[in-house]
């Protein structure tokens, strides 16, 4: 990763990134479960394959038969809509660090396992076209996440070759990902509930907070052999590396 050209581009994940959405998602999981299926989830039933698309979710829940799948899924999106505005909102820090990339010339771009209609839900809700360029959902490729087929989509509606960008998330699926497509894979660890899953998925850096990502930015684009600061409050190379 060259020093100037390895932040010129930022990808970020969606929900658990830039949207705070773990209450919604869980609220509209177990509400389509309840109706379709009449009982009620376990927290462990919830949260099993988070980050994955919600199909592949549904098709994992125990007792779930084919045929329910979509049935589920319609259920899902009415509860997530009904409730959007009430229990989601942008992560604290997260309208600055995009104002802040912004200003430095970066050009962003959303790559998420949602749908297309909930990612829409979160872009007009909280105006995210405003700062990214574009958008890739889970029904937009052919293989979502790990795959690293979204991200490539993202990087060619950029412009942008994969050691240009950082691929921003807090789940396995967008550090396996971001490797796998080339680009330098940042752990989000301000959203994340599998920190130590994440970590073992072996990140480039890791951020505990959004304005983390802005500094790494600043970093990578140092001349060689300026220096940069390391400090415990900035980003870092994971304890691994």
């Amino acid at each position: 990763m060259s020093a100037d050209g390895g932040a010129r581009f930022v990808l970020f994940d969606l929900d658990g990134t830039l949207l705070d959405s773990y209450r919604l998602i869980s609220h509209a999981f177990r509400r389509a479960c309840q109706e379709v299926l009449g009982r009620d989830l376990t927290d462990a039933e919830v949260t099993a394959e988070w980050g994955a698309p919600l199909r592949w979710r549904f098709e994992r829940v125990p007792g779930v038969r084919p045929e329910q799948v979509r049935r589920l899924m319609d259920a899902y999106l009415a509860a997530y809509e009904a409730e959007h505005d009430r229990l989601a909102t942008l992560f604290p820090g997260v309208p600055e660090m995009l104002d802040a990339l912004r200003a430095r010339g970066c050009r962003m771009a959303i790559v998420t396992s949602k749908r297309r209609r909930t990612t829409e839900l979160a872009m007009h809700a909280f105006g995210l076209h405003r700062w990214v360029a574009a958008v890739v959902t889970e029904q937009d490729v052919p293989r979502p996440k790990p795959a690293p087929d979204p991200i490539w989509q993202a990087l060619r509606a950029l412009g942008a070759t994969p050691p240009e960008a950082l691929m921003v998330g807090d789940g396995v699926f967008d550090i396996e990902a971001g490797k796998r497509a080339g680009t330098t894979a940042v752990a989000a660890l301000w959203g994340t509930r599998e920190a130590g899953r994440l970590r073992a998925a072996g990140p480039d850096y890791e951020a505990a907070q959004p304005a983390d990502v802005v500094a790494l930015v600043d970093r990578l684009r140092r001349p060689p052999g300026a220096g940069a600061h390391t400090g415990r409050d900035g980003p870092r190379p994971p304890a691994s590396a």
